[in-house]
């Protein structure tokens, strides 16, 4: 199974075996983690790879989760830094779950200090992962997502690829499963945006920008597979626009 079948497969996984997975597969995790492409290549980061077999080394909170293993990712901050950790961090979790490994994010939970203060930038996100407990697949009928017509307003036609492009999209994962993206579709383009947050969820303005990064990664493997040329940029002009409800993040630009 490749990281874009698993896109429409993959589940969060919670509970684990405590058990080792060999060293060559944990290897070839990170060696793909570091060969990622970045939406900024001007902010640096880090991943850091913890054992929570030999000592526990768990993540403190109420969402926190057991696992034998966790990456995490620091980085520098920068020009859409949450967008882009979420952007990596997603493209990783797919590519683990496609080995027949379980993963899930780790929102609001947080390291202890002896590990933040092994990493070499700011921690922004972790994954736990290993070998799942539950099944790792299911079909994508039993997500629980919002309806396309909820998320996706379409102003022209579009074809099959870009509606698969945006399937992707509505099925990524996010905190609380909250689902903040939204789609303004145009056959050449696709304009994102985010919901924004009520004044009681304010505390979720930084976990939103890395989910919009991850859907952003499932949108740009399904892209990639079925061979849309896209390209990413911003526009001024819906940038300066006062909307109600929803934030303009980028645009797909589709040729």
């Amino acid at each position: 199974m490749n990281m874009f079948d698993t896109i429409f497969s993959r589940k969060s996984v919670r509970k684990y075996y405590q058990e080792r997975i060999d060293w060559e597969i944990l290897e070839d995790i990170l060696n793909f983690a570091d060969n990622l492409p970045r939406l900024n290549k001007d902010i640096n980061v880090e991943y850091k790879l913890v054992s929570n077999i030999e000592r526990k080394q768990g993540f403190s909170g109420p969402f926190s989760i057991k696992a034998p293993y966790y990456i995490c990712l620091c980085s520098e901050k920068g020009e859409d830094y949450l967008l882009n950790a979420g952007y990596l961090m997603q493209q990783l979790s797919l590519y683990i779950e496609s080995l027949g490994l379980g993963s899930c994010f780790l929102g609001l939970a947080n390291p202890g200090k002896e590990l933040k203060d092994s990493m070499k930038y700011d921690y922004v996100i972790a994954l736990a992962f290993g070998k799942a407990k539950e099944p790792v697949y299911r079909d994508s009928f039993y997500a629980k997502r919002l309806p396309e017509k909820e998320l996706v307003v379409y102003k022209e036609e579009v074809s099959s690829d870009i509606r698969k492009l945006l399937e992707a999209a509505r099925l990524a994962p996010s905190s609380f499963n909250n689902q903040p993206w939204r789609f303004v579709v145009y056959s050449n383009r696709i304009h994102i945006f985010a919901k924004k947050n009520t004044l009681i969820k304010k505390v979720m303005d930084k976990t939103k920008m890395i989910d919009m990064g991850i859907m952003l990664a499932n949108l740009m493997i399904a892209a990639e597979e079925l061979w849309v040329d896209v390209k990413l940029a911003k526009s001024d002009s819906i940038k300066s626009k006062s909307l109600q409800n929803n934030e303009y993040l980028l645009t797909v630009l589709i040729d």
